[in-house]
């Protein structure tokens, strides 16, 4: 028996796309792909045995890169273990390419090990499931699997980009024989596409420009997006033309421009009078956002008119307000928009969210130099002294965390799950950020998060790079800030799930650098000795035995007095 050309010519079609990126869940079904693709020489692939660590380690190696990574797995239900990273893929936009080898479909609900419904198990997840035929002797056969894949890759990049699903059924005999010769086809077929954008013409930008210049109450929002320099100098522009109120998380990464409002959630917390802070237009970017009191905010108190601008496609409604898709790229649209509108000075109502967020800021230092160490001093500790770091947010706790600290050095960009907000695959992904980019990579965690997820660091790769603050208030704390939950008898046992582990065994087993630290006095120390170079990723494990919710409870009623 020997691979068909076929196959073969997968790989190379996938190498000619500039795809250079593997991860693999050893199998057996898959042997044809699995060689067919590491034989090639400009193929790289990372062997990760947990299919669902191993794809949120693919997921996080394309949000490094920007590029669709591959994705293998044999048949059967190491396949379904794929589904919660191609989620969190398909609602932040990251190209993936799944390949799930299958079992030939006569032996499918036959009783055969292995054997389940794989053709479009990912349909409502992916921006298209494809599935390849399981013989390949027909030239129209050979034919169609190259139209295939040039497709599913097309497909992934263009418009949003996103997952893509090919399922490849292969019969026994599996493996080629010893004398088989090697060689990939450069006579593939390769189909390109145009990148086209759709950008206002003038009669729609001359409307856009109107509704501009009647709105005296503009709201920029950003939600969750890679760093983009281009974005910032945008957004910095039109304020400096125009004083637009711009909110932005922490996951919108515009923390390098000035006068952005980080402490929305503090502010509308500490705001009676909520109306006051209605925005006339809305204009939004980026996907979706951290803060649940500031979407029903909006939702309670809505523009009078909303755009939200993105490449392609159609938004979600999110604030319930939407009145105009524009198809564009942000930083384009914000600096031609920034040339044809007229210069204003500050308007009362961006003074008072200035105001408001100067405010929020004093509070929320005053409030936290006279509390116990708890976690949110910790993030804010951790933060500061990061330098130079890609920093990854797991759910659900940290994330929240840090984006209540609000204030990020301009050194850093931020990546997060906030797709589908899973704690299942936080570390993985980090891990995946590690294995492609060459910068320090630092992982704050809670601990129902970091346990979770061990298997992301069940692998041979040392990560060096890779550094670890894990927050541990042994249980799911976010319960006790939860309107509902909180307020139960089942609370601490059905919702908190409290539990005593701590991470330094898992440090241990993994050849990881293990720090621990239960005080704030030795917080700084710990930190410097984290962030020194390591062979391997080092885990600095900070013990917290305070109620954060009391302490948060606490805050919102200073902001309110």
């Amino acid at each position: 028996m020997s691979v068909s050309q076929t196959i073969l010519n997968i790989a190379e079609i996938c190498a000619r796309h500039e795809i250079k990126q593997l991860v693999l869940s050893p199998g057996s079904r898959n042997a044809p792909l699995l060689l067919a693709f590491s034989r090639h020489p400009k193929i790289k692939i990372r062997v990760i045995p947990d299919e669902r660590s191993a794809a949120y380690v693919a997921l996080g190696m394309a949000q490094s890169t920007g590029q669709p990574v591959i994705l293998l797995s044999t048949s059967g239900t190491a396949a379904l273990n794929f589904g919660p990273a191609i989620a969190e893929a398909y609602y932040q936009s990251i190209p993936l390419l799944v390949f799930t080898a299958d079992r030939p479909p006569e032996w499918v609900d036959q009783n055969d090990g292995q054997s389940i419904r794989q053709t479009g198990v990912f349909q409502h997840h992916v921006k298209k499931s494809f599935a390849l035929p399981v013989s390949l002797v027909h030239e129209d056969e050979q034919w169609f699997v190259q139209r295939t894949i040039n497709e599913a890759i097309i497909t992934s990049q263009t418009d949003n980009p996103g997952p893509v699903h090919i399922n490849a059924p292969f019969r026994e005999p599996l493996y080629p024989a010893t004398d088989q010769s090697w060689e990939y086809d450069r006579k593939v077929a390769i189909v390109r596409k145009s990148h086209t954008r759709k950008d206002p013409d003038k009669n729609q930008w001359q409307q856009l420009v109107q509704q501009w210049e009647k709105a005296e109450k503009v709201m920029l929002v950003a939600g969750q997006m890679r760093f983009s320099e281009s974005i910032n100098q945008s957004v910095e522009a039109l304020i400096a033309k125009r004083k637009v109120t711009v909110i932005g998380d922490i996951t919108a990464n515009l923390h390098q421009a000035p006068k952005v409002i980080k402490h929305s959630e503090l502010i509308l917390e500490g705001t009676k009078k909520l109306a006051t802070l209605r925005p006339d237009l809305l204009v939004t970017f980026g996907g979706g956002i951290i803060s649940k009191s500031f979407k029903l905010f909006l939702r309670k108190y809505p523009p009078i008119r909303h755009w939200h601008i993105q490449e392609a496609g159609y938004p979600p409604d999110t604030f319930k307000s939407l009145t105009q898709v524009i198809n564009t790229r942000p930083a384009a649209f914000l600096t031609r928009l920034t040339s044809l509108i007229s210069e204003k000075g500050t308007t009362d109502w961006y003074r008072h969210w200035q105001e408001q967020e100067q405010f929020a800021k004093s509070c929320l230092e005053e409030f936290l130099d006279n509390q116990p160490f708890n976690e949110l001093q910790g993030v804010q500790m951790a933060i500061h002294t990061a330098g130079e770091v890609h920093l990854h947010l797991a759910n659900s706790s940290a994330v929240r965390w840090a984006n209540l600290a609000g204030a990020t050095p301009e050194t850093i960009e931020i990546s997060s799950n906030r797709g589908t907000s899973g704690i299942d695959g936080c570390s993985s992904s980090a891990v995946g950020h590690s294995l492609v980019n060459n910068r320090q990579n630092l992982l704050i965690t809670g601990d129902m998060a970091f346990l979770y997820d061990r298997n992301a660091f069940w692998h041979q790769y040392k990560l060096p790079n890779l550094k670890i603050i894990l927050l541990n208030n042994h249980g799911g704390g976010i319960f006790r800030l939860i309107d509902g939950p909180k307020d139960q008898p089942e609370l601490e046992e059905f919702f908190v799930t409290n539990q005593e582990i701590s991470a330094e065994n898992t440090a241990r087993d993994f050849g990881m650098k293990y720090l621990y630290c239960h005080h704030k006095e030795d917080l700084a120390t710990k930190l410097a000795q984290l962030y020194e170079p390591n062979d391997h990723a080092s885990l600095l494990e900070v013990e917290f035995s305070n109620n954060m919710a009391e302490i948060y409870r606490e805050l919102k009623a200073k902001l309110q007095t």
